[in-house]
């Protein structure tokens, strides 16, 4: 498509929004209030990968249970994803994951011989839970709309708009038959691994109106409240070097999008909002083509979360940035959470504890962002129930034990140099980390670094406040984590805290954590039992 008829294109279509923004069957949806967290994102295959469901389990109570255990924690809004290059459920319009599957066949049967053959027994039990699922007359995304109903949680969908997973074997039974063709591949390179470039590329009609295709089913199918398009499953939707043109493309095609949501809503008669997923950082977002901000001043969105994309959280994301420039919209802002801790590129890492996800979380709200949003984190409505349901609030998640960290991002905008934070070497290293409001009095506060080696301990201060050096630890793998008292008077609730670090030889640093741990917390963990090994 030239450039002109790509002008032509969105300047219809903003004319169109203009009108039915304020005249549509959707002008009521968006006067509503803000949404409400912890919102929680359910992904297509996590359900069944155990191989949940199977003859003579009651497939249906299973979701349920599920279901319960999120409105039990408090969570207030589910995102249930039934995509990735497949479907979950039976679809008219996508193939369905267990397309070709022969429950009866055996395990090198043509569906499974694609997979290697040491994931077959897993991929199976996943793809033959869904079958069976189905085959007991259970819809999944319906079965959890309708619980959710039930239990006072408000149903959404989110579709996966560009999902890459098993992307380096084409003949895996993962893809679809459109996601197997070549001709409509984004290609290699553009600032991003090849890994990549079996994207989809959005320049292409006939992409978009199969994402098209299955919104409109999901639509008409489910009574759901919302409608969320995951753009970090994946961010890279064009050519390279194609994403000016792309964002004019993608904003046109989101004006058909809004139409269909507040045609929704006006058969539902409830409001049906349209939300997003995108890149922490505005000008990372804008750069793929991804301009959440003007999509909300031009209403078309109700719901924008800036989130990392899977290695790490991010503990310092710009929302008071986005809080700034969706200042004139009424569009709710969600600061997304990863479910994994990673201090270093390439470096070690594991899923986040507790305090790191109450310190990420901590960070959300204190950045002016209306709610936190959970990805990945499967586990806690049954584990940490009491960490979920504190996130509706910054008053009740800071009262909990909190850790803020160092960590780096794992989306950069085309052609950006980007330098992560660690590892850093140097005599005199800075920091820059927010950790949340200020402290409770009484409150202790420990810096913890780490450091490759076992040099002489560097001194510490935070906020131009020197700190106590409380504790110098050797590691097994030839590290020495040092951990410093924080005087509650260096924490005023800055929006960011300077950490300095100064040595008399360079010294390399791999980790920052800055612990807080309010009083009421201190005196609970005194009084918990002991864990026997």
């Amino acid at each position: 498509m030239k450039y002109g008829v790509l002008i032509l294109v969105v300047c219809i279509a903003a004319l169109g929004v203009l009108f039915w923004r304020a005249n549509g069957p959707g002008a009521k949806a968006r006067t509503q209030p803000k949404l409400q967290g912890p919102i929680f994102n359910y992904d297509c295959t996590e359900f069944f990968y155990p191989g949940t469901v199977r003859e003579g389990v009651d497939g249906g109570a299973l979701v349920d249970h599920y279901v319960d255990l999120l409105a039990d924690a408090g969570v207030k809004i589910m995102m249930c994803n039934p995509n990735a290059r497949r479907t979950n459920y039976r679809s008219g319009v996508w193939e369905s994951f267990w397309d070709g599957y022969d429950p009866k066949g055996p395990d090198d049967q043509p569906f499974m011989r694609p997979i290697p053959e040491k994931d077959r027994a897993t991929w199976r039990r996943m793809v033959h839970s869904m079958w069976e699922l189905d085959r007991q007359g259970v819809d999944w995304p319906g079965r959890i709309i309708a619980r959710c109903r039930a239990r006072g949680i408000s149903p959404w969908i989110s579709l996966r708009m560009n999902d890459v997973h098993c992307n380096d074997n084409l003949e895996h039974p993962f893809h679809g038959a459109l996601f197997r063709q070549e001709k409509y591949f984004r290609g290699p390179g553009g600032g991003v691994s090849s890994y990549y470039a079996r994207g989809l590329d959005y320049a292409h009609p006939e992409v978009r109106d199969a994402y098209r295709a299955l919104i409109e089913e999901v639509l008409q199918r489910y009574d759901l409240d919302g409608l969320e398009l995951d753009f970090m499953r994946e961010p890279y939707l064009f050519a390279p070097d194609a994403e000016k043109d792309g964002a004019m493309i993608l904003y046109a095609w989101l004006g058909q999008i809004r139409l269909l949501t507040d045609a929704a809503a006006a058969r539902r008669g409830h409001p049906v909002r349209l939300g997003v997923r995108v890149p922490s950082r505005v000008e990372v977002a804008q750069g793929w083509g991804l301009d959440a901000v003007s999509w909300a001043r031009a209403g078309l969105v109700d719901l924008i979360v800036p989130t990392p994309r899977f290695a790490t959280l991010e503990y310092d994301m710009p929302l008071d940035e986005w809080r700034e420039q969706l200042a004139d919209t009424k569009a709710t802002l969600a600061g997304g959470l990863e479910r994994l801790h990673q201090p270093v590129p390439g470096g070690p890492r594991a899923g986040a504890n507790a305090e790191q996800a109450a310190g990420a979380a901590t960070a959300v709200l204190n950045a002016g962002a209306d709610a936190v949003y959970l990805f990945n984190y499967f586990d806690y409505p049954a584990n940490q129930s009491q960490t979920l349901r504190a996130m509706s609030s910054l008053e009740t998640i800071s009262a909990l034990p909190r850790r803020h960290a160092i960590t780096w991002r794992d989306i950069v905008g085309p052609g950006e140099n980007y330098q992560a934070p660690l590892p850093a070497t140097g005599k005199v290293l800075c920091f820059q980390l927010p950790t949340g409001p200020r402290p409770a009095r009484e409150a202790e506060v420990t810096l913890i670094v780490q450091v490759k080696g076992a040099p002489a301990p560097a001194a510490a201060a935070v906020n131009e406040t020197a700190c106590e050096l409380i504790q110098s630890t050797a590691t097994t793998n030839g590290y020495t984590v040092l951990e410093y008292r924080v005087p509650l008077a260096a924490l005023p609730g800055n929006r960011r805290d300077a950490i300095a670090l100064t040595a008399d030889e360079e010294i390399t640093v791999v980790d920052v954590e800055v612990r807080i741990v309010p009083p009421a917390a201190k005196s609970a963990i005194r009084q918990a039992p002991e864990k026997k090994p």
